[in-house]
């Protein structure tokens, strides 16, 4: 720990240690998930064992990563709880990491625009209203009623979207063909909730109603798929999530440290358009079909994904943290045996981004030396800062307490007591962390 470091330490300005002292970089790698499978797939074989190996040798750092496309548990699919399963699992990374955290593949999917699983009480209702008053919604609101149900425990009250068992027993099943048929009606009941919903909130902006964030949450992505041969197999994985900008929002767009602990790789097929009646091209982009089969863009799912690459990301990443590519179409979409050039790139690209980072990050994080006694500070510190993190009130005890730091004359010594349990250690931790000398 250099000295002046070490002095701020003493004198409570532990601001800038972590959460806690880690000795793993975590990465959460987000992506689609049906266009992205050979990317992924190489990084587990070819990338992701020479981090382990360069982070255990050079920095006695434990590499992980973190793939959610090896499914949810079924509880989270059935309680609609996937994206935040997800987005849980990415502020792990960020509070674990000491590098880079976070990761994200794009090409030309964007995914589907999920169903909220909770809206806040007073935009339900007022979602509710536009579409018992509305000719073409109406037929929609007992649906959503039956569906979503208040909870007032929450702060603010919300209606939360009940769990798929509750309503249709046999998504549970042990019966294949009972489960498909309920996963059948969840699926058209579900796309009847989004559609209304999308609809009155789009109403609802146009009248100044709701903010545009709050229209996001009903357009953004965050596609589930259920997986109902390998649910009943195992019993143990209902969905794959696939990529959400809920995800993206939370790993890049709302972080302060985004340059130094984030990556964007985006992969442009520059001739996908020309091949959307082959067989494979629905797993690489968004589509519709019209009634005679013929592929459709999914213009609304293009217009987001282009914001979130062309405006977004770039207005939240500088240059050097986004890789691009471009690659051309093979019948059996983009592969390792027919791209092995553009995987080769990517792979050296991946490692090296990410070895930089973690140099730059373990470089320039207060380092734990040899000295026991800094050390023990360090400890300390950090021990510090996470009884302070959750510390309301007790003004009346931090005014006397910070009379007394700063008094010059005062000999005596200070004796903070009480029950066991009331705080005694987080009244200290907040005065050394507020109090300056």
């Amino acid at each position: 720990m250099e000295s002046s470091c070490h002095i701020d330490v003493l004198r409570g300005r532990c601001q800038e240690l972590p959460e806690t002292r880690s000795k793993i970089v975590r990465v959460f790698v987000s992506s689609t998930f049906s266009d992205t499978l050979s990317e992924r797939d190489s990084l587990i074989d070819n990338v992701f064992p020479k981090l382990k190996d360069y982070c255990r040798e050079k920095y006695g750092l434990e590499f992980q990563y973190s793939d959610m496309r090896w499914g949810i548990q079924n509880e989270s699919a059935d309680n609609h709880s996937e994206v935040e399963t997800c987005l849980n699992e990415i502020k792990l990374c960020k509070k674990y990491s000491v590098a880079t955290n976070f990761v994200v593949l794009l090409s030309h999917r964007y995914g589907s625009r999920p169903t909220p699983a909770t809206i806040h009480a007073s935009l339900f209702e007022q979602l509710h209203q536009i579409i018992r008053s509305d000719s073409n919604l109406n037929e929609h609101a007992e649906l959503l009623s039956q569906w979503y149900q208040q909870d007032t425990n929450c702060i603010p009250a919300a209606y939360v979207l009940r769990s798929i068992s509750s309503m249709l027993p046999n998504i549970k099943s042990e019966d294949i063909q009972e489960m498909k048929e309920a996963s059948k009606q969840w699926t058209q009941i579900n796309d009847r909730i989004r559609t209304c919903l999308r609809q009155a909130a789009a109403k609802c902006l146009e009248q100044g109603q709701i903010s545009a964030s709050e229209y996001d949450d009903f357009f953004i992505s965050g596609r589930v798929y259920l997986n109902i041969q390998y649910f009943c197999m195992t019993f143990h994985s209902i969905s794959t999530i696939i990529v959400t900008e809920k995800e993206i929002v939370k790993g890049i767009l709302s972080v302060s440290d985004a340059n130094q602990r984030t990556l964007c790789f985006l992969r442009e097929i520059d001739d996908i358009y020309d091949h959307l009646s082959d067989n494979k091209v629905s797993k690489f982009i968004d589509l519709h079909y019209s009634n005679d089969g013929k592929p459709i863009i999914d213009h609304e799912a293009e217009q987001l994904l282009n914001r979130l690459k062309y405006t977004r990301i770039p207005n939240a990443l500088q240059s050097n943290n986004i890789y691009s590519y471009k690659v051309h179409w093979k019948p059996d979409g983009i592969n390792r045996r027919d791209h092995i050039e553009y995987i080769a790139q990517f792979n050296d690209d991946f490692y090296n981004a990410i070895k930089q980072q973690i140099d730059c990050c373990v470089k320039s994080r207060i380092m734990i030396v040899s000295d026991p006694l800094q050390h023990e500070i360090l400890e300390h510190a950090i021990q510090c800062k996470t009884y302070v993190a959750k510390f309301h009130g007790r003004a009346d005890v931090l005014d006397k307490l910070e009379k007394y730091i700063k008094n010059d004359k005062e000999n005596r010594p200070c004796v903070v007591y009480g029950a066991s349990g009331c705080g005694k250690t987080s009244v200290l931790a907040k005065a050394a962390t507020e109090v300056c000398i």
